[in-house]
């Protein structure tokens, strides 16, 4: 019998809470050319709640000066060079995190606790979430616990209006870091918060001062400690994202759908299986918590590619309640309401 996994109450399979413990913790750490990624990683790693920190990074280029940057252990470094376009990037990342457990399993390298990969300034992070998500090998050995995306307080207006690809690597992300704020002026870092709500209503904004960040503040608990007995099953920002909106004139939006009673696992399957079909493209984000059969299942999304679904042994919180949020273009949110609305009698399980 394959152990990776357990029957659920309802006689659908998941990933049991023990296999899912048992799965490396990554986060991902995006941002536009420039923004301070590298100088947040050298701060991060220099946190003793860090240490035994494996570090991805993906550059674009020839010369491979990221890796110089970064004041990290060489051989916890993998670097992914030309990663600037998508379907390059998620391969390339791939191998070399296949690399990075071989070499972890040889003896090669030392025992790591978590990996952070840093893609490339013009990548779009969303291929290697779902390279995380939907590749068996990757899926079975790490699961996705964050994606954070720093913004450059000084340029970032620009390089939104320019660039669809930093567009994207904040409306992705679970957390927002705000970076040279003390280089720009007070009216232009409240038009960015404006503008960040836009694109991403549901991320919570921190302020990087002189690079440093809390790290317990920007990545989930399980994160920096994989054995966290109370499992924080959804980014802070998702569970928090309770119908936030940032106005009318917002790209995108968040909603947070919620059901009384225990869902029946296929049903529910079957309708998120029609809401990827039909919005593929325009679905950002999938996170939820679900009462299936009585007991907690964690899924989560990016895109049309969703995860295994994991089955924990307890409930996070007293609210047993099912909660599926999601992050989209306006017209995908609020055609997933009205789906929602009109087939939740059909999803719940029957007594």
């Amino acid at each position: 019998m394959d152990t990776s996994s357990a029957p659920g109450r309802s006689g659908h399979w998941f990933l049991s809470q023990d296999t899912d413990s048992a799965r490396l913790p990554v986060a991902l750490l995006s941002g536009f050319l420039g923004s301070g990624k590298t100088t947040l990683v050298n701060t991060l790693l220099r946190d003793p709640r860090m240490a035994g920190t494996a570090v991805a990074v993906n550059e674009f280029g020839e010369v491979p000066l990221d890796r110089d940057l970064i004041a990290h252990d060489r051989d916890h470094t993998v670097v992914m060079a030309n990663g600037c376009l998508c379907c390059n990037l998620a391969g390339d990342m791939e191998d070399a995190v296949m690399r990075l457990f071989s070499r972890r399993q040889s003896g090669g390298l030392p025992a790591f606790e978590r990996l952070l990969i840093e893609p490339s300034g013009l990548s779009d992070p969303a291929p290697i979430a779902q390279a995380i998500l939907r590749n068996p090998l990757l899926a079975r050995s790490m699961r996705l616990e964050a994606i954070v995306c720093t913004v450059d307080a000084l340029f970032a207006a620009t390089q939104l209006a320019r660039h669809p690809e930093t567009r994207k690597q904040v409306a992705l992300a679970d957390t927002l870091v705000l970076t040279k704020t003390d280089l720009a002026a007070p009216e232009v870092v409240r038009r960015l918060r404006a503008d960040l709500a836009g694109l991403n209503p549901a991320a919570p904004v921190l302020t990087a001062v002189q690079g440093e960040v809390d790290a317990a503040a920007l990545f989930p608990p399980r994160f920096l400690d994989r054995t966290a007995t109370a499992p924080d099953t959804a980014p802070r920002s998702f569970l928090a994202a309770d119908e936030a909106d940032a106005g009318h004139t917002a790209r995108y939006a968040s909603a947070s759908l919620l059901a009384e009673s225990p869902l029946d696992w296929r049903a529910f399957e079957a309708w998120l299986r029609r809401i990827r079909i039909a919005h593929a493209e325009n679905l950002l984000r999938v996170k939820g918590l679900l009462n299936v059969a009585g007991g907690p299942v964690v899924v989560q999304g990016v895109h049309h590619v969703i995860s295994a679904p994991v089955r924990l042994d307890t409930w996070p919180s007293i609210d047993m309640r099912s909660r599926l949020v999601l992050i989209a273009d306006r017209a995908t949110i609020e055609a997933a309401r009205e789906s929602w609305a009109e087939a939740l009698p059909g999803l719940l399980a029957r007594p």
